[in-house]
């Protein structure tokens, strides 16, 4: 199997002198949260929504409204790429060493497809159980949190999504895409002088996804893989009764990719 096999064609793309508002609201329409980006048809860089959250994020850009900052500005410069038959094996090896979770496949300098972790998701097989393969320790919000800690906790531990508890219950999931989303409308929509005082009430609760997909520990790393391409979800909280014992996302399933 190579990357012609398993790769997205004809993706999404974006060109660097976009508006990161306008872009944003393209991955949230289409449900995506990596783009390539071009530059007269070339592909010049990788635009990864944790990126886009540090950007509009930053001290430097403080009353600075997303519409005023182009993809230029918070795009990937080095990046990855494979050809239509690279190997589906080396693809794994790729997409588990680069966090930008997004691999363009070019052909003679063209961007023909991109092959991301939920594109490998059907060709997930295994019998082992997340119980097994789940990430233990959490990394955990509450919805009265503030979405800058929820960022912070974010890069400090290098994780995309974070389960949102209260009271020990699941309520809600917050990621990357979430942030960046989120810091864009608030930027749009709070005066410049008051920002600094509003992003102190800028909370979790604001921006999170409450409707949440979540497996059981004896769900088998096959069934979590198309449960996870099913309902488009990077992540599956592993549930213990109401308790939440651990977390799998689609970077966990990639060594049980079938080459």
């Amino acid at each position: 199997m190579r990357a012609k096999d398993v790769m997205t064609r004809s993706p999404i793309t974006t060109d660097k002198d976009e508006r990161l508002d306008w872009v944003l609201e393209t991955m949230r329409k289409h449900r995506v949260s990596k783009l390539v980006v071009l530059e007269r048809g070339a592909v010049i860089g990788l635009l990864v929504d944790g990126d886009v959250a540090d950007e509009l994020g930053a001290i430097k850009n403080r009353g600075v409204p997303a519409s005023h900052l182009h993809v230029s500005s918070a795009m990937r410069k080095r990046f990855a790429t494979v050809g239509p038959e690279t190997e589906i094996v080396q693809v794994r090896q790729l997409l588990s060493e680069d966090d930008a979770g997004l691999l363009p496949v070019l052909h003679d300098s063209t961007c023909v497809g991109v092959v991301t972790c939920s594109d490998l998701l059907p060709h997930v097989e295994s019998t082992r159980t997340l119980e097994e393969v789940m990430t233990k320790t959490l990394h955990v919000v509450a919805p009265s949190d503030r979405v800058i800690h929820a960022r912070r906790m974010m890069v400090d531990h290098h994780v995309e999504r974070l389960p949102v508890l209260e009271g020990g219950r699941l309520v809600g999931v917050v990621g990357e895409m979430d942030v960046a989303t989120g810091l864009a409308r608030f930027k749009d929509s709070v005066a410049d002088k008051h920002q600094p005082a509003a992003l102190q009430r800028f909370l979790v609760e604001d921006i999170m996804t409450r409707a949440v997909t979540t497996g059981a520990p004896e769900t088998t790393v096959t069934e979590a893989a198309r449960t996870m391409k099913r309902e488009d979800v990077g992540c599956l909280p592993v549930l213990r009764g109401e308790r939440v014992a651990g977390i799998v996302t689609r970077g966990d399933l990639l060594p049980y990719v079938k080459a």
